[in-house]
Formats: C-alpha cells, sequence, structure tokens
C-alpha cells in the first residue's frame, strides 16, 4: 500500500507592535511662493514608517481620514497649494508605523494674516 502524504494547516503568528510611535514635533506653517508650507520634525523611531497630513476647514482633524489628506509619505514637509490661502484652517500630521498604527494628530490651525 502507497503511503500518502496529507497536507497540514501550519499557523504563525507575527507580533504586532500594539501602539502607533510618537508624534511629529515642531509643526508649523509659512507661505512659499504662493502656496502654505507645513514643516515638522520626524520621530526617530525604528517603526516609524510615514506620516499623513490632513487638512480641514471646520475643526482640528480627529482621525487620518477626518478631512482632506494632503500628504502621505516619510518626507517632513508639504505644501498645500489646493484651496485659498485666505482662508482659515486646520492641520493635523499622524505619524504611522508598518501595521499600521497611528500616533495622535500633531495640529496647527492656519489664520488669515491681516
Amino acid at each position: 500500500m502507497k503511503r500518502q502524504v496529507r497536507p497540514k494547516l501550519v499557523i504563525d503568528y507575527i507580533k504586532k507592535r500594539q501602539y502607533g510611535v510618537e508624534q511629529v514635533s515642531g509643526l508649523r506653517t509659512s507661505i512659499e511662493n504662493g502656496m502654505i508650507r507645513l514643516d515638522w520634525k520626524n520621530p526617530s523611531d525604528d517603526a516609524f514608517r510615514g506620516v499623513v497630513v490632513v487638512k480641514n476647514p471646520f475643526h482640528v482633524p480627529s482621525s487620518p481620514f477626518d478631512g482632506i489628506k494632503l500628504y502621505g509619505g516619510p518626507d517632513s514637509y508639504t505644501y498645500d497649494n489646493f484651496g485659498d490661502k485666505e482662508v482659515q484652517k486646520y492641520y493635523a500630521v499622524f505619524t504611522y508605523d508598518d501595521v499600521p498604527n497611528y500616533s495622535e494628530a500633531a495640529w496647527v490651525g492656519y489664520n488669515v494674516e491681516s
């Protein structure tokens, strides 16, 4: 009698981080070439993968999905060249890791200069 090899189910669990990395620091706005520029300092955590920058004209964004996404990636600056720079708005930057776990918002309000 020939012996049959039967398939086996093997489950390997991957340990995931439970919490996100720190927030960005030093978030600020400035005007450059007629656009609003946002600058910040990324955390130095090895698990850091990038940031999501969100804009909302009504309130401080409470999550990475609460507004208009302006940027997603590992850089430490971006531009807002969409919309009117004469309108008050709020920006939030959320860091994420590879799970992805998101940090709390680092935010700044943009006020129209009189």
